[in-house]
């Protein structure tokens, strides 16, 4: 059975739940779907687990983790995590590599790690980024809110003339504000520009005060390097503190098989990878060479740059973002993790270099290019003309300027583009970024049982060898980070005797099977992957670590007995193989 979706519009909450089940009860055999908790208004927080499970369980497979719309504006994220479902459960069989994905490795997808707050962004003018636990009107509690006051269904801006005001009205287009120059004076009139919105609270009628909202931001509640709120704004009370988060965190720490991570945002055009916090000086240059050529396959197949979130997307390195997920899954546990800034309306838009942060003024000449594609792409839906409005305490003021929600935040919707080439800014977006996480997905560490013999010594006594290997890119303990903090299992290979009479011997086949020498289990400590081998050998490369191990063990057994081995590592899967005596 197959099952379609039309990925043209964003979808609230009940359609994406809608999409969820149906892609679930479409394809039993490669997909479950379950609740991981519920968020602070009592929505599900929908997880996928997608392995093909005639080749093993989802547990014994290194895993591939998905997150999407941790932050509320971000929809794009959630449409490119279902996109992913989508298109590995419906190329199974017909796509070679997400045969070979599904068959070896399994894939862990939220695609909407915070329900509320993408309801919140999809159905009102606010503009948002945390859960539920607040409610428009509820976020600012004094100065100056955020509201729609003309009701015209959008939050944009308000322009009060001010002879002291930063801005001034573009000679090239009336409709864009420009950023005054240092030193400048006589060539006004001049304005400020505030969010559209009413003062609350007691007002002196003269200086306007803004709060930040305080509907938070989940993305900075996870464990590494939380900082409260008066250092980290939008961190929440304590870690882990928002419902979200905390499913979040609990889901990968009673899944050690993750291997690989992926978190979505928007926006920027960028492929964001570690450290969020140092510099690239300070990580282990093994790490940091494997980050950046995974790295460059994403930028190669999506045309982002991949950049250092504390080198070149800080605004104040002396402040950097903490208790962030992708800082606790790589600088924590050491799990290779990039979280993708989707969608640059700067780079649809034709700039030549566009913004990295995009929190800035623009230069005139970049502002017109940006209408010409609202304009042309758009069809001016993106930009409020400026008209004149008697604002309730602050006068006579305009209201205009660019909307947010699907010309900055997030490619526009089927509905409101107005070109081809515009309707098809969002199905490029999300594709080819599942494309870029499933070539991540395929450097997994992956442990195979490579041989398994039983070599009779005569007395009913044989000695039993395996050879395990790694036929992973990444080696079993995927980074040197993880192997410094122990996150990373190191490779075992253990006979299967259970259950047994006696501690050493159990029934086999044609009879008792009894262990002799040599432990049960067996440490095989981390095997290489293919990553390392960059060019022929040389003497004057850095030495090559073996990808395969070997174990042994001596037992006494009747012949036609058979012997079950179990080899494998936390994050690079399981796998069992017998051999019987003869």
């Amino acid at each position: 059975m197959s099952y379609n979706i039309e990925f043209g519009e964003y979808f609230l909450f009940d359609e994406l739940t809608s999409h969820l089940k149906a892609l679930a009860n479409s394809y039993p055999a490669l997909a479950t779907l379950e609740s991981l908790g519920k968020s602070w208004r009592e929505r599900d927080i929908w997880c996928l687990t997608i392995t093909n499970s005639a080749t093993g369980e989802h547990t014994t497979k290194p895993a591939f983790y998905i997150d999407a719309h941790i932050h509320a504006e971000e929809v794009t994220t959630s449409h490119t995590a279902l996109y992913t479902i989508w298109y590995l459960l419906t190329n199974y069989g017909s796509d070679a590599q997400v045969t070979w994905l599904l068959d070896n490795t399994t894939f862990y997808i939220i695609p909407r790690l915070n329900p509320d707050g993408a309801e919140i962004s999809l159905t009102t003018a606010h503009h948002w980024c945390g859960n539920g636990r607040y409610l428009p009107g509820e976020e600012q509690t004094h100065g100056l809110c955020q509201q729609d006051i003309n009701g015209d269904g959008l939050i944009v801006q308000m322009r009060i003339k001010d002879d002291a005001g930063e801005w001034k009205i573009s000679k090239d287009d009336p409709r864009l504000m420009i950023q005054r120059q240092a030193g400048e004076i006589g060539d006004g009139p001049y304005y400020r520009l505030y969010r559209e919105g009413l003062i609350k609270g007691d007002w002196d009628g003269v200086t306007i005060d803004i709060e930040r909202p305080r509907d938070g931001n989940l993305n900075r509640n996870f464990p590494a390097g939380w900082w409260s709120e008066q250092r980290q704004y939008g961190a929440g009370d304590l870690p882990l503190s928002e419902p979200e988060a905390l499913a979040c965190a609990q889901f990968i720490l009673s899944h050690p098989n993750i291997a690989g991570m992926q978190c979505y945002h928007t926006h920027g055009g960028l492929h964001l990878r570690p450290s969020l916090i140092a510099p690239d000086a300070t990580l282990p240059r093994s790490d940091l060479a494997l980050i950046k050529r995974i790295g460059a396959m994403g930028t190669a197949i999506t045309g982002y740059p991949t950049i250092s979130v504390y080198e070149e997307f800080t605004s104040d390195p002396d402040n950097p973002r903490t208790g962030s997920l992708m800082q606790w899954s790589y600088d924590e546990m050491g799990i290779i993790t990039f979280s993708t800034e989707l969608w640059n309306p700067e780079l649809a838009a034709g700039l030549q270099d566009p913004a990295k942060y995009q929190i800035r003024a623009r230069s005139t000449e970049d502002e017109v290019k940006l209408l010409k594609y609202n304009d042309e792409h758009l069809g001016g839906k993106g930009f409020v003309n400026w008209e004149p409005f008697e604002h309730p305490q602050l006068g006579s003021i305009e209201i205009g300027g660019w909307t947010h929600m699907y010309t900055f935040r997030n490619p526009p919707p089927a509905s409101m583009a107005t070109t081809e080439k515009a309707r098809n800014f969002l199905r490029d977006t999300i594709h080819n970024n599942c494309l870029f996480t499933l070539k991540h997905a395929a450097c997994t560490p992956l442990v195979q049982i490579e041989s398994v013999k039983a070599e009779s010594l005569g007395a009913n006594l044989y000695k039993v060898t395996t050879v395990v290997a790694n036929v992973g890119f990444l080696p079993t303990n995927m980074t040197a980070r993880a192997l410094k903090h122990g996150t990373a299992g190191s490779v075992k290979a253990e006979l299967q005797l259970s259950p047994p009479p006696s501690p050493l011997s159990a029934k086999r086949g044609g009879g008792e099977v009894q262990l002799i020498m040599n432990a049960q289990s067996q440490d095989l400590g981390h095997l290489a992957g293919r990553d390392e081998r960059v060019a022929t050998w040389s003497p004057w490369m850095t030495d090559w670590h073996h990808p395969k191990g070997k174990a042994e063990w001596l037992v006494r057994g009747d012949a036609g007995s058979t012997i079950t081995i179990t080899a494998g590592a936390q994050r690079a899967g399981w796998k069992q193989a017998s051999v019987t005596l003869e």
